[in-house]
């Protein structure tokens, strides 16, 4: 399935979850880049959260571990994931499955816009 595709069916679900009526959303517009900071915004929680993400080049979301399986999508630009001695370079259509309790953390390559579900 596309993601383009997923996301539309999980936006949808959202919408008729909560009765909302506006099922068009824009990233770019729900977060603003800081040169000072990582951004990170919860879009949607209804079963499930949507939480938008937003990097500048070089900016780092540091060592962490998740208590339930998530998926990363980077919308634009590119990431690198380094997770278990491991580093993947992520870029716009990218997804990563994230398992549960394993360290990990995101350095921006470039300005990138990224979408977590978990």
């Amino acid at each position: 399935m596309k993601i383009a595709t997923l996301m539309t069916l999980i936006l949808m679900s959202f919408s008729a979850i909560t009765g909302e009526k506006t099922m068009k959303h824009n990233i770019h517009e729900e977060i603003k880049l800081s040169p000072d900071a990582k951004i990170v915004k919860v879009l949607s929680n209804p079963s499930f959260k949507l939480v938008g993400l937003g990097f500048k080049k070089d900016q780092r979301l540091e060592k962490h571990q998740t208590p339930t399986p998530a998926i990363l999508i980077v919308q634009s630009g590119s990431v690198d994931f380094k997770m278990a001695g491991a580093t993947y370079e992520l870029k716009a259509g990218d997804y990563f499955e994230i398992p549960v309790n394993i360290e990990h953390e995101v350095l921006g390559k470039e300005d990138s816009f990224l979408y977590l579900i978990k």
